[in-house]
């Protein structure tokens, strides 16, 4: 019988700084087996759990399996590492869609891929990089730093951008990476010289790259704003119908709040028009780093805004707190005055506020300024769009 005082040792997991096929104490893995959940739910979420591959590990038994066509007494491409590396692979691609570009390095256990994963109906593809080099440049820091610099601009490209331009960009990005990965490989990649001049070229393109991001990001962010205040137009649609019944079934076809809820509608549609207008010409400003999520919902709250702004001034005129000479006091009167507030604040802020007798003229003097058309590296804004006809001053970090 084995002493029970013996340690069992098992083959130790490589990491991402780096491999070593040493030995690692059993005992020293052990732990508390977290709580199993229980029912269908859990045992699908165990399933799926089990099935998933992470990147780093399809590298790894990507390796395991080069080493093993290395050996001359094996037939390419058989065995148990290949059925193994074949296996993950489509349990890799089941998750994060087909591997499309590909490069594999010889000698060390890195790589980067390009996959794309179909999506059904209208919806974009989803196109995504996925890398491991650490392994490849842990002696080597100035390249790894290099691929640092690849990696953080292709976070941004996958995070902000949409479409089209986020494959080129990811198309792009991949090009770079794999040129480095195959130069790490080499002898020159401890030629200081050779470095130096990898290195300027790769930030040259790295440069381009991040040019047409900077240019299809504010694009693309104005895109899922605009998304976003078409979101925020269906409640002002259902709004607006409630209202032509309540005028439909009112007498004399009078219902002040009727009129009221067409005129809440009517700022909403007045904000979404001006949006519209103010993009075609290129005034709205937008923070795209600030996510998609963030954008959707600043824009799905533009319409609320117009709508009360519209619903304030229909309150104003109807109250007679602000007196026009203009209109005969009908519905369509209080409608044109609640779009156009929507769609200039100034106008209903100056109404407003003039008929409470403050002097909105100084205020009008630091507005009316050019939008500076010179856009930082890297700036952050005080608000996420404009909410006037001028753009948002930016602020830099």
């Amino acid at each position: 019988m084995p002493n029970r005082t013996e340690r069992i040792t098992v083959e130790e997991r490589p990491s991402l700084c780096g491999w070593e096929e040493g030995k690692v104490n059993a005992t020293a893995a052990e732990g508390v087996e977290a709580p199993k959940e229980r029912g269908l739910i859990g045992r699908l979420r165990r399933k799926r759990a089990e099935r998933n591959v992470s990147f780093p590990e399809l590298v790894w038994i990507h390796h395991l399996r080069q080493k093993d066509i290395e050996n001359p007494h094996r037939r390419p491409y058989t065995g148990p590492a290949e059925e193994r590396y074949r296996d993950f692979e489509a349990r890799f691609e089941e998750q994060h869609g087909k591997i499309v570009s590909a490069y594999w390095c010889t000698d060390e256990a890195s790589a980067i891929v390009l996959t794309i994963k179909r999506r059904p109906l209208l919806l974009a593809d989803s196109v995504r990089l996925h890398w491991a080099t650490d392994w490849s440049t842990r002696d080597k820091p100035k390249l790894m730093t290099l691929l640092y610099e690849c990696e953080s601009l292709a976070v941004k490209v996958q995070e902000v951008l949409r479409d089209t331009s986020r494959r080129l960009a990811i198309q792009s990005l991949f090009n770079v990476i794999s040129f480095v990965l195959g130069f790490a490989e080499t002898e020159r990649a401890r030629n200081d010289r050779a470095v130096a001049g990898v290195a300027l070229t790769t930030r040259a393109h790295l440069k381009e790259i991040e040019k047409y991001y900077r240019k299809a990001a504010e694009r693309s962010g104005q895109i899922v704003y605009v998304g976003g205040v078409l979101l925020g137009m269906v409640p002002m649609v259902l709004l607006a119908f409630l209202a032509w019944l309540l005028i439909a079934n009112a007498k004399d076809f009078n219902s002040p709040a009727g009129i009221g809820l067409l005129c809440f509608s009517a700022g909403g549609v007045g904000a979404m028009v001006s949006v519209m207008s103010r993009m075609s010409t290129g005034r709205v400003r937008l923070d795209w780093e600030f996510g998609k999520d963030t954008l959707r919902t600043l824009g799905a709250l533009r319409p609320f805004v117009g709508a009360i702004f519209g619903l304030m001034t229909f309150l104003a005129l109807k109250s007679e707190v602000v007196k026009l000479t203009a209109g005969d006091g009908s519905s369509y009167y209080y409608i044109v005055f609640a779009f156009v507030a929507g769609f200039s604040e100034r106008f209903a802020r100056d109404m407003l506020l003039g008929a409470a007798g403050e002097d909105t003229s100084s205020g009008r003097k630091t507005v009316e300024q050019p939008p500076s058309e010179e856009l930082p590296e890297e700036t952050t804004f005080d608000a996420a769009v404009d909410t006037e006809t001028e753009a948002t001053t930016a602020t830099g970090l």
